[in-house]
């Protein structure tokens, strides 16, 4: 019973601090490619055991704190990734790349009063 406790102790430690730490870790600053390499492989390998570890927290059934857990863990890999590998890239930006998705109405398109002439 012991080493099961210690098991799940460290599932959870692991879910709860990985995201964090990671994120945490993005506010390091570094230009090298040295820098930006010690920087990015610790980053990589929390994210990478917080976002296995709480997925299966979600799909495998728990309690609603270990989901609750399980979902700050994920929510936090999310912004440690995001401001990491992907600090320019929006939804909107990538949708009007490929021609998808508004923008405004400048009058002369035949949208909008001023093109219904």
């Amino acid at each position: 019973m012991y080493s099961l406790a210690v098991l799940v102790a460290i599932i959870f430690l692991i879910a709860v601090f990985a995201g964090p730490i990671s994120f945490a870790l993005t506010f390091i600053p570094g230009d090298g490619t040295n820098r930006k390499m010690i920087r990015r492989v610790p980053i990589l390998v929390l994210t990478f055991m917080g976002l296995v570890v709480c997925t299966q927290l979600i799909i495998v059934s728990v309690p609603l704190l270990g989901k609750i857990v399980a979902l700050f863990g994920l929510a936090t890999t999310y912004l440690a990734l995001r401001r990491e590998f992907f600090r320019n890239f929006t939804i909107r930006n990538a949708l009007r790349r490929r021609g998808i998705g508004g923008g405004s109405s400048r009058g002369n398109d035949g949208h909008g009063p001023a093109g219904q002439h």
